[in-house]
């Protein structure tokens, strides 16, 4: 059970990411990594997010986080700014460009997201997914051990 259970949300996870990727280009120009950059963005305050920070809540790692930011930089959506307390540390935040091109790709991002996950689920089934989405993101917060229950796959 547990076997079905793991192919079933990896196959609907691969799909929905497809489909989002393959929306988000056709309709906005830009792809799901950089469309989840400009998000992120999009929440900072003015200053925006030390690349770091940024890097940590997106799937690139610190090296790809400052190409992929290089990458918008040209296209104008993001810029950088010197960190004025560490002078090896920098910011990346949205310019106007950025934040219209996050405007334009944001409502068929949202529209994929509601109608292959959320639309497919009752109110009660969002409230569970949340608290399981929860619990899975805060078992990389915590340490696991030998002794620790485990069920297999």
């Amino acid at each position: 059970m547990d076997q079905e259970a793991w192919q079933s949300y990896l196959d609907a996870t691969r799909l929905l990411l497809e489909q989002l990727d393959s929306r988000l280009e056709a309709e906005a120009g830009i792809s799901l990594a950089d469309f989840g950059v400009l998000d992120r963005l999009g929440g900072a305050d003015e200053w925006g997010l030390r690349m770091s920070d940024l890097a940590d809540s997106t799937v690139f790692s610190r090296s790809r986080i400052s190409h992929a930011v290089d990458r918008l930089e040209t296209l104008g959506w993001v810029q950088r700014k010197a960190c004025p307390t560490d002078r090896r540390g920098s910011y990346a935040s949205l310019t106007e460009a950025g934040r219209a091109k996050l405007a334009e790709a944001h409502p068929g991002y949202a529209d994929t997201v509601c109608r292959h996950l959320f639309d497919q689920l009752s109110d009660d089934d969002v409230v569970r997914f949340r608290a399981m989405m929860g619990a899975v993101k805060s078992s990389f917060e915590r340490p696991t051990g030998p002794g620790m229950a485990r069920r297999s796959i």
